[in-house]
């Protein structure tokens, strides 16, 4: 079995003449104020905060010491800049309430986590009357194009910039077969919403049906209607979920699983210890917030050009299994998946070897080369944008 260690990537170094230390770039202007909102900071998204403050802590704009008792909700008054930060609490009405309170209250920049606080943050921006609009620097966002928060990596309102939590649903759906190769029915749940499982739905129907497997969907408002529909999907013959995401009724939907004897896949690797079967999808959230950490020291470095820059995107795919979930239902996994798992949850413990890694003590200079080489590495041409520009209008 392999397990999966966080790495903190080095980025390539470039020369510069003139180098700005963080305190002295700031002082050269009014100190920043970055809202920092979410859907919930809880689970594994709490781990790309970690890695958006160590990345301002690397740069100097925030004391470790200082922001290590940092609570969702609360606000951040620091030397070199100030800090809102709003948790919704994966209620929808708050996200709208979070991104006016950061634009009246004059955020320069606003780091919004997941699709439905990014798309609110954008519009919010744009239609401000703030000129020019606040920069919108997103993360754990699965679809950013088909969303609308973006048309292309490099076409793009000019205010904003983001990583793209990419998933691979092509993965996800291949994992049916594998699990049964005999499954011709399978289920998936989505809401209106919640932009991302309406998207989720469309593209598990389609790699499914390239494998000639049919989809049923239920849809949910509540988490009652959860439950209502996994109960539905199965008295229709379903032979496993497959789905981006689950209501908040999810432990019933897995008692309902485990009872019917299915598997339950999905791409959201907090839904594991909560008891999804197997996981297949999008784990770097850690990565994630060093990625638009360094997008957000680069503005406040005043280096970076966002209408220049292009959305990066994150192709790496994990496999994760509750094997207690999995015994409870009576599920057997295949020799094959067992092997390719990066880790396991099993006896209520995973065995994940996370480390959160350590940064270099290494001069300003140094720091604001390996900038310069992340910026350079997501670099927009005329060219590039020409060329994306006549695709999207090659697909209308």
């Amino acid at each position: 079995m392999k397990h999966k260690k966080l790495i903190l990537q080095t980025v390539a170094l470039v020369a510069l003449v003139s180098i700005l230390s963080p305190a002295a770039a700031l002082a050269q202007e009014d100190k920043p104020t970055i809202a920092v909102l979410t859907l919930s900071a809880q689970s594994l998204r709490g781990r790309t905060i970690e890695g958006l403050f160590d990345m301002l802590a690397y740069h100097g704009y925030v004391d470790r010491a200082e922001i290590a008792d940092f609570t969702p909700g609360e606000d951040f008054e620091g030397e070199h800049l100030d800090i809102i930060w709003r948790d919704a609490g994966f209620d929808l009405p708050t996200i709208n309430i979070m991104v006016e309170e950061a634009l009246d209250r004059g955020a320069d920049i606003l780091v919004t986590l997941t699709t439905n606080v990014t798309l609110t943050a954008v519009k919010g921006a744009l239609e401000s009357g703030i000129e020019p609009p606040p920069l919108v620097i997103f993360a754990i966002v699965t679809a950013p194009y088909t969303a609308g928060v973006a048309e292309a990596p490099c076409v793009k309102p000019p205010n904003v910039v983001g990583s793209h939590a990419r998933i691979s649903y092509e993965d996800m759906v291949g994992l049916v077969p594998v699990l049964n190769p005999d499954a011709d029915l399978i289920g998936s749940f989505a809401t209106p919403a919640r932009t991302a499982t309406v998207i989720g739905v469309e593209r598990i129907t389609g790699y499914a049906s390239e494998l000639g497997i049919d989809v049923e969907t239920a849809s949910w408002v509540t988490a009652a209607d959860g439950v209502v529909g996994a109960e539905t999907l199965i008295d229709k013959g379903v032979d496993m979920f497959v789905s981006i995401g689950y209501p908040e009724s999810l432990p019933a939907i897995v008692d309902a699983a485990n009872v019917a004897g299915i598997p339950i896949v999905t791409s959201t690797m907090s839904y594991l210890p909560r008891g999804a079967h197997v996981v297949s999808g999008f784990y770097s959230y850690y990565e994630e917030g060093q990625i638009i950490g360094r997008m957000l020291v680069a503005k406040l470095q005043g280096i970076l050009e966002p209408e220049r820059t292009a959305i990066h995107s994150d192709t790496a795919v994990t496999i994760a299994l509750n094997l207690d979930s999995i015994a409870a239902a009576g599920i057997e996994i295949p020799a094959e998946l067992m092997e390719r798992a990066d880790f396991v949850y099993e006896d209520g413990e995973s065995s994940e070897e996370y480390v959160r890694p350590e940064y270099a003590d290494v001069s300003d200079e140094e720091r604001r080369d390996e900038l310069v080489g992340f910026l350079d590495s997501l670099r927009c041409t005329d060219e590039m944008i020409a060329e994306q520009r006549a695709a999207l209008e090659a697909n209308e």
